[in-house]
Protein backbone atom coordinates (compact mmCIF):
# COMPACT_ATOMS: atom_id res chain seq x y z
CA UNK A 1 0.00 0.00 0.00
CA UNK A 2 0.98 3.44 -0.48
CA UNK A 3 2.71 5.32 1.80
CA UNK A 4 0.47 8.28 3.54
CA UNK A 5 1.09 11.59 2.46
CA UNK A 6 0.48 14.89 4.39
CA UNK A 7 -1.03 17.37 1.72
CA UNK A 8 -0.77 20.47 2.62
CA UNK A 9 -2.39 24.22 0.85
CA UNK A 10 -0.84 26.89 1.39
CA UNK A 11 -2.78 30.19 1.74
CA UNK A 12 -2.27 34.43 2.60
CA UNK A 13 -3.83 35.53 5.20
CA UNK A 14 -2.56 39.00 7.03
CA UNK A 15 0.16 38.90 4.63
CA UNK A 16 1.80 35.68 5.62
CA UNK A 17 1.95 32.34 3.86
CA UNK A 18 0.07 29.75 6.44
CA UNK A 19 -0.27 26.01 5.90
CA UNK A 20 -3.18 24.30 6.16
CA UNK A 21 -3.01 20.44 7.00
CA UNK A 22 -5.47 18.91 5.41
CA UNK A 23 -5.63 15.46 6.00
CA UNK A 24 -5.03 16.25 9.57
CA UNK A 25 -8.12 17.88 9.73
CA UNK A 26 -10.16 15.04 8.65
CA UNK A 27 -12.68 13.92 11.47
CA UNK A 28 -11.09 10.99 13.61
CA UNK A 29 -13.27 8.30 12.49
CA UNK A 30 -12.02 8.63 9.08
CA UNK A 31 -8.47 8.78 10.19
CA UNK A 32 -8.65 5.61 11.91
CA UNK A 33 -10.61 3.92 9.02
CA UNK A 34 -7.33 5.02 6.78
CA UNK A 35 -4.92 3.95 9.46
CA UNK A 36 -6.40 0.58 9.66
CA UNK A 37 -5.50 -0.80 6.12
CA UNK A 38 -2.04 0.25 7.06
CA UNK A 39 0.62 -2.78 9.38
CA UNK A 40 0.65 -1.76 13.01
CA UNK A 41 4.02 -0.24 12.66
CA UNK A 42 3.44 2.23 10.05
CA UNK A 43 0.52 3.84 12.27
CA UNK A 44 1.78 3.91 15.05
CA UNK A 45 4.47 6.42 13.04
CA UNK A 46 2.22 8.46 12.58
CA UNK A 47 2.73 10.26 15.44
CA UNK A 48 5.66 11.71 14.85
CA UNK A 49 3.08 14.08 12.44
CA UNK A 50 1.64 16.26 15.21
CA UNK A 51 0.07 16.60 18.14
CA UNK A 52 -3.42 15.58 16.81
CA UNK A 53 -1.46 11.87 16.08
CA UNK A 54 0.07 11.34 18.57
CA UNK A 55 -2.65 8.88 20.26
CA UNK A 56 -4.98 8.35 17.44
CA UNK A 57 -3.37 4.78 16.79
CA UNK A 58 -4.46 3.72 20.08
CA UNK A 59 -7.92 3.43 19.38
CA UNK A 60 -7.74 0.76 16.21
CA UNK A 61 -9.23 -2.09 16.47
CA UNK A 62 -7.26 -3.92 13.68
CA UNK A 63 -3.71 -4.70 14.12
CA UNK A 64 -1.18 -6.20 12.10
CA UNK A 65 1.98 -7.02 13.53
CA UNK A 66 5.53 -7.87 10.63
CA UNK A 67 8.59 -9.08 11.55
CA UNK A 68 11.21 -6.39 11.12
CA UNK A 69 14.87 -5.66 12.85
CA UNK A 70 14.94 -9.26 14.37
CA UNK A 71 12.48 -10.96 16.36
CA UNK A 72 13.54 -8.88 19.85
CA UNK A 73 12.72 -5.90 18.80
CA UNK A 74 9.25 -7.19 17.10
CA UNK A 75 8.00 -8.91 20.23
CA UNK A 76 9.04 -5.79 22.35
CA UNK A 77 7.22 -3.80 19.68
CA UNK A 78 3.97 -6.32 20.19
CA UNK A 79 3.87 -5.95 23.88
CA UNK A 80 4.49 -2.20 23.83
CA UNK A 81 1.74 -1.49 21.39
CA UNK A 82 -1.12 -4.13 23.62
CA UNK A 83 0.24 -2.43 27.39
CA UNK A 84 -0.13 0.98 25.47
CA UNK A 85 -3.13 1.23 23.70
CA UNK A 86 -6.58 2.18 24.71
CA UNK A 87 -8.04 -0.65 26.69
CA UNK A 88 -11.56 1.08 26.43
CA UNK A 89 -11.42 -0.20 22.59
CA UNK A 90 -13.03 -3.18 21.88
CA UNK A 91 -10.19 -5.18 19.30
CA UNK A 92 -11.80 -6.55 16.26
CA UNK A 93 -8.65 -8.18 13.99
CA UNK A 94 -5.48 -9.15 15.04
CA UNK A 95 -2.82 -10.57 12.48
CA UNK A 96 0.28 -11.94 14.66
CA UNK A 97 3.24 -14.18 13.95
CA UNK A 98 4.88 -15.76 17.28
CA UNK A 99 8.86 -16.80 16.40
CA UNK A 100 11.08 -19.16 18.63
CA UNK A 101 12.22 -19.47 22.34
CA UNK A 102 10.01 -15.53 23.61
CA UNK A 103 7.03 -17.08 21.74
CA UNK A 104 5.09 -18.58 24.09
CA UNK A 105 5.05 -15.59 27.02
CA UNK A 106 4.20 -13.02 24.28
CA UNK A 107 1.63 -15.68 22.79
CA UNK A 108 -0.41 -15.77 26.07
CA UNK A 109 -0.21 -12.31 27.17
CA UNK A 110 -1.39 -11.29 23.51
CA UNK A 111 -3.98 -13.92 23.39
CA UNK A 112 -5.07 -12.89 27.00
CA UNK A 113 -5.32 -9.14 26.18
CA UNK A 114 -7.63 -10.19 22.76
CA UNK A 115 -9.97 -12.22 24.75
CA UNK A 116 -10.72 -9.44 27.30
CA UNK A 117 -11.15 -7.13 24.21
CA UNK A 118 -13.80 -9.10 22.53
CA UNK A 119 -11.03 -9.86 19.78
CA UNK A 120 -13.61 -11.16 16.60
CA UNK A 121 -11.17 -12.31 13.72
CA UNK A 122 -7.75 -14.05 14.69
CA UNK A 123 -5.16 -14.68 11.94
CA UNK A 124 -2.40 -16.46 13.94
CA UNK A 125 1.21 -17.81 12.63
CA UNK A 126 3.65 -19.57 15.16
CA UNK A 127 7.19 -20.21 14.02
CA UNK A 128 8.73 -23.07 16.48
CA UNK A 129 11.38 -24.92 16.35
CA UNK A 130 10.91 -27.06 18.91
CA UNK A 131 9.94 -31.17 19.25
CA UNK A 132 6.96 -30.13 21.24
CA UNK A 133 4.81 -26.71 20.77
CA UNK A 134 3.29 -25.55 24.20
CA UNK A 135 -0.64 -25.16 23.78
CA UNK A 136 -0.51 -23.45 27.49
CA UNK A 137 -2.49 -20.60 25.27
CA UNK A 138 -5.14 -23.01 24.61
CA UNK A 139 -7.78 -22.09 26.83
CA UNK A 140 -7.39 -18.23 26.24
CA UNK A 141 -8.19 -19.21 21.92
CA UNK A 142 -10.27 -21.86 22.46
CA UNK A 143 -12.54 -20.78 24.76
CA UNK A 144 -12.83 -17.40 23.54
CA UNK A 145 -16.58 -16.14 22.94
CA UNK A 146 -16.57 -13.19 20.40
CA UNK A 147 -14.36 -14.81 18.35
CA UNK A 148 -15.97 -15.17 14.51
CA UNK A 149 -12.91 -15.93 12.35
CA UNK A 150 -9.60 -17.85 13.16
CA UNK A 151 -7.20 -18.73 10.87
CA UNK A 152 -4.33 -20.77 12.77
CA UNK A 153 -0.94 -21.54 10.47
CA UNK A 154 1.62 -23.67 12.44
CA UNK A 155 5.04 -23.64 10.11
CA UNK A 156 7.21 -25.82 12.58
CA UNK A 157 8.55 -28.32 10.05
CA UNK A 158 9.16 -30.64 13.31
CA UNK A 159 6.16 -31.04 14.81
CA UNK A 160 2.15 -30.36 14.44
CA UNK A 161 0.27 -28.27 16.96
CA UNK A 162 -2.04 -31.09 18.88
CA UNK A 163 -5.16 -29.76 19.24
CA UNK A 164 -7.68 -30.31 22.27
CA UNK A 165 -10.31 -32.68 22.10
CA UNK A 166 -12.59 -29.68 21.73
CA UNK A 167 -12.86 -26.33 20.36
CA UNK A 168 -15.58 -24.07 22.34
CA UNK A 169 -16.10 -21.28 20.06
CA UNK A 170 -19.80 -20.67 19.93
CA UNK A 171 -19.62 -17.53 17.53
CA UNK A 172 -16.90 -18.79 15.11
CA UNK A 173 -18.17 -18.68 11.65
CA UNK A 174 -14.67 -19.70 9.93
CA UNK A 175 -12.06 -21.64 10.26
CA UNK A 176 -8.39 -22.49 8.89
CA UNK A 177 -6.43 -24.90 10.34
CA UNK A 178 -2.66 -25.92 8.48
CA UNK A 179 -0.11 -28.31 10.16
CA UNK A 180 -2.95 -29.46 13.36
CA UNK A 181 -3.63 -32.62 14.98
CA UNK A 182 -6.27 -33.96 16.00
CA UNK A 183 -7.15 -35.86 19.60
CA UNK A 184 -9.96 -38.21 20.46
CA UNK A 185 -12.09 -37.96 23.37
CA UNK A 186 -12.68 -42.15 23.35
CA UNK A 187 -12.79 -44.94 21.19
CA UNK A 188 -10.02 -43.36 19.18
CA UNK A 189 -12.58 -41.09 17.57
CA UNK A 190 -11.51 -37.24 17.47
CA UNK A 191 -14.66 -35.06 17.13
CA UNK A 192 -13.61 -31.35 17.61
CA UNK A 193 -15.84 -29.13 15.75
CA UNK A 194 -19.69 -30.39 16.77
CA UNK A 195 -19.16 -27.34 19.56
CA UNK A 196 -18.71 -24.36 17.19
CA UNK A 197 -22.38 -24.39 16.67
CA UNK A 198 -21.96 -20.92 14.21
CA UNK A 199 -19.62 -22.54 11.96
CA UNK A 200 -19.89 -22.64 7.91
CA UNK A 201 -16.34 -22.61 6.53
CA UNK A 202 -13.89 -24.98 7.47
CA UNK A 203 -10.34 -25.00 5.82
CA UNK A 204 -8.19 -28.14 6.74
CA UNK A 205 -4.74 -27.99 5.40
CA UNK A 206 -1.45 -30.40 5.84
CA UNK A 207 -3.02 -31.60 8.88
CA UNK A 208 -3.12 -35.27 10.56
CA UNK A 209 -4.55 -37.56 12.62
CA UNK A 210 -2.66 -38.36 16.02
CA UNK A 211 -1.28 -41.75 16.76
CA UNK A 212 -4.31 -42.57 18.97
CA UNK A 213 -7.10 -40.89 16.56
CA UNK A 214 -7.99 -43.38 14.01
CA UNK A 215 -11.27 -41.49 13.04
CA UNK A 216 -11.56 -37.96 12.47
CA UNK A 217 -15.46 -36.81 12.48
CA UNK A 218 -16.01 -34.04 11.26
CA UNK A 219 -19.67 -33.13 12.41
CA UNK A 220 -21.73 -29.78 12.31
CA UNK A 221 -24.84 -28.97 11.66
CA UNK A 222 -24.17 -25.27 9.99
CA UNK A 223 -21.19 -26.08 8.20
CA UNK A 224 -21.85 -25.80 4.32
CA UNK A 225 -18.31 -25.08 3.23
CA UNK A 226 -15.10 -27.61 3.59
CA UNK A 227 -11.97 -27.63 2.31
CA UNK A 228 -9.68 -30.71 2.38
CA UNK A 229 -5.81 -30.20 1.27
CA UNK A 230 -2.68 -32.79 1.54
CA UNK A 231 -4.34 -34.46 4.64
CA UNK A 232 -1.63 -36.85 5.16
CA UNK A 233 -1.00 -39.62 8.21
CA UNK A 234 2.31 -42.14 9.59
CA UNK A 235 0.33 -44.71 10.89
CA UNK A 236 0.24 -48.10 9.68
CA UNK A 237 -3.30 -47.80 10.12
CA UNK A 238 -5.74 -46.34 7.24
CA UNK A 239 -7.08 -43.54 9.29
CA UNK A 240 -11.18 -43.33 8.30
CA UNK A 241 -12.90 -39.39 8.14
CA UNK A 242 -16.44 -39.27 8.62
CA UNK A 243 -18.82 -36.35 7.60
CA UNK A 244 -21.82 -35.70 9.09
CA UNK A 245 -22.36 -31.84 7.55
CA UNK A 246 -26.30 -32.32 5.99
CA UNK A 247 -25.53 -28.49 5.19
CA UNK A 248 -22.56 -28.73 2.93
CA UNK A 249 -23.53 -27.05 0.12
CA UNK A 250 -19.37 -26.84 -1.12
CA UNK A 251 -16.86 -29.66 -1.40
CA UNK A 252 -13.30 -29.44 -2.20
CA UNK A 253 -10.63 -32.41 -2.13
CA UNK A 254 -6.85 -31.21 -2.85
CA UNK A 255 -3.74 -33.56 -2.53
CA UNK A 256 -0.57 -33.00 -4.18
CA UNK A 257 2.40 -34.88 -2.13
CA UNK A 258 0.71 -36.64 0.37
CA UNK A 259 -0.11 -39.94 0.53
CA UNK A 260 -3.92 -39.75 0.42
CA UNK A 261 -5.41 -42.95 1.48
CA UNK A 262 -7.98 -41.92 3.70
CA UNK A 263 -11.33 -44.28 4.05
CA UNK A 264 -14.19 -41.50 3.81
CA UNK A 265 -17.59 -41.94 4.68
CA UNK A 266 -20.84 -39.90 5.52
CA UNK A 267 -24.18 -40.32 7.78
CA UNK A 268 -25.48 -38.30 5.52
CA UNK A 269 -26.20 -37.88 1.58
CA UNK A 270 -25.74 -34.27 1.75
CA UNK A 271 -29.02 -32.75 -0.36
CA UNK A 272 -28.00 -29.58 -0.58
CA UNK A 273 -24.59 -30.25 -2.20
CA UNK A 274 -24.26 -27.75 -5.22
CA UNK A 275 -20.41 -27.85 -6.26
CA UNK A 276 -17.54 -30.87 -5.80
CA UNK A 277 -13.69 -30.39 -6.59
CA UNK A 278 -11.29 -32.76 -6.57
CA UNK A 279 -7.66 -32.25 -7.73
CA UNK A 280 -5.74 -35.38 -7.08
CA UNK A 281 -2.20 -35.07 -8.12
CA UNK A 282 -0.23 -38.32 -6.36
CA UNK A 283 -0.65 -41.89 -7.84
CA UNK A 284 -3.56 -44.30 -6.05
CA UNK A 285 -5.90 -46.03 -7.68
CA UNK A 286 -8.79 -45.30 -9.70
CA UNK A 287 -11.51 -47.06 -7.67
CA UNK A 288 -10.33 -44.38 -4.93
CA UNK A 289 -11.66 -42.14 -6.62
CA UNK A 290 -14.91 -43.64 -7.68
CA UNK A 291 -15.52 -44.29 -3.86
CA UNK A 292 -15.11 -40.19 -3.21
CA UNK A 293 -17.28 -39.35 -6.04
CA UNK A 294 -19.78 -41.80 -4.89
CA UNK A 295 -19.91 -40.36 -1.55
CA UNK A 296 -21.03 -36.92 -3.36
CA UNK A 297 -23.20 -38.15 -6.02
CA UNK A 298 -26.09 -35.85 -4.81
CA UNK A 299 -23.69 -32.95 -6.73
CA UNK A 300 -25.02 -30.66 -8.93
CA UNK A 301 -21.30 -28.91 -10.32
CA UNK A 302 -18.39 -31.63 -10.42
CA UNK A 303 -14.95 -30.50 -11.04
CA UNK A 304 -11.96 -32.65 -11.73
CA UNK A 305 -8.46 -31.49 -12.74
CA UNK A 306 -6.71 -33.00 -15.74
CA UNK A 307 -4.34 -35.12 -12.92
CA UNK A 308 -7.23 -36.91 -11.53
CA UNK A 309 -8.32 -37.68 -15.20
CA UNK A 310 -5.18 -39.02 -16.04
CA UNK A 311 -5.09 -41.34 -12.90
CA UNK A 312 -8.33 -42.98 -14.88
CA UNK A 313 -6.54 -42.99 -18.33
CA UNK A 314 -3.71 -45.08 -16.84
CA UNK A 315 -6.26 -47.69 -15.41
CA UNK A 316 -7.66 -47.89 -18.79
CA UNK A 317 -5.20 -48.71 -20.22
CA UNK A 318 -3.77 -51.30 -17.81
CA UNK A 319 -7.45 -52.81 -18.29
CA UNK A 320 -8.22 -52.96 -14.83
CA UNK A 321 -11.19 -50.10 -14.86
CA UNK A 322 -14.05 -52.74 -13.69
CA UNK A 323 -15.97 -50.75 -11.36
CA UNK A 324 -19.23 -48.60 -12.02
CA UNK A 325 -18.60 -45.35 -11.51
CA UNK A 326 -21.55 -43.97 -8.99
CA UNK A 327 -25.39 -42.68 -9.96
CA UNK A 328 -25.18 -39.09 -10.51
CA UNK A 329 -29.26 -38.17 -10.08
CA UNK A 330 -28.65 -34.09 -10.18
CA UNK A 331 -25.71 -33.33 -12.06
CA UNK A 332 -25.67 -30.29 -14.52
CA UNK A 333 -21.97 -29.42 -14.96
CA UNK A 334 -18.94 -31.43 -15.38
CA UNK A 335 -15.90 -28.93 -15.34
CA UNK A 336 -12.18 -30.17 -16.34
CA UNK A 337 -9.49 -28.16 -14.70
CA UNK A 338 -7.01 -28.79 -17.37
CA UNK A 339 -3.08 -28.16 -15.84
CA UNK A 340 0.50 -28.64 -16.77
CA UNK A 341 0.43 -31.96 -17.76
CA UNK A 342 -3.25 -31.17 -20.30
CA UNK A 343 -1.10 -32.06 -23.04
CA UNK A 344 -0.29 -35.40 -21.99
CA UNK A 345 -3.95 -36.11 -22.30
CA UNK A 346 -5.15 -36.46 -25.97
CA UNK A 347 -9.07 -34.80 -26.50
CA UNK A 348 -9.91 -38.47 -27.24
CA UNK A 349 -8.61 -39.83 -23.91
CA UNK A 350 -10.22 -37.09 -21.98
CA UNK A 351 -14.00 -37.79 -24.01
CA UNK A 352 -13.21 -41.46 -23.18
CA UNK A 353 -12.75 -41.03 -19.44
CA UNK A 354 -15.59 -38.41 -19.50
CA UNK A 355 -17.92 -41.07 -21.07
CA UNK A 356 -17.36 -43.30 -18.43
CA UNK A 357 -18.04 -41.44 -15.45
CA UNK A 358 -21.27 -39.70 -16.82
CA UNK A 359 -22.56 -43.12 -18.12
CA UNK A 360 -24.89 -43.30 -14.93
CA UNK A 361 -26.21 -40.05 -14.72
CA UNK A 362 -29.69 -39.34 -14.47
CA UNK A 363 -30.31 -36.71 -16.95
CA UNK A 364 -27.93 -36.18 -20.93
CA UNK A 365 -28.27 -32.69 -20.68
CA UNK A 366 -24.57 -32.11 -18.80
CA UNK A 367 -22.57 -29.47 -19.78
CA UNK A 368 -19.15 -30.09 -20.09
CA UNK A 369 -16.59 -27.21 -19.88
CA UNK A 370 -12.52 -26.84 -19.66
CA UNK A 371 -11.50 -24.34 -17.48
Amino acid sequence: MRKLRREKKRRRKNGERKEEDILSNLPEGVLLYIMEFFPTREAVQSTVLSKRWKNLWKSLTSLSFKLFNGIRKYNKFVSGVLSNRDHSVSLHNLHLTVFNSSAPKLLNNAMKYAALHHLQKLTLAIDFKFKEIPNTFFPLIFNCQSLTFLDLFITSSRSSLKLPPSLLLPSLETLHLFNVTFTAIENTCAEPFSTCTSLTTLVLRHSMHHQSTQTLCISNPSISTLKLENMGHSHTFVPKIVFSVPNLSSFTLENSHSSMCYELSSTCNFPFLKEVKIDNRVRVHSSIIINWLALFSNVRTLTLSSHTLYIFLKDFYLGIMDIQPPYFSRLESFKIEMGFNSNMISEDEVNMVLEYLVQNCGTTNIDVIEC
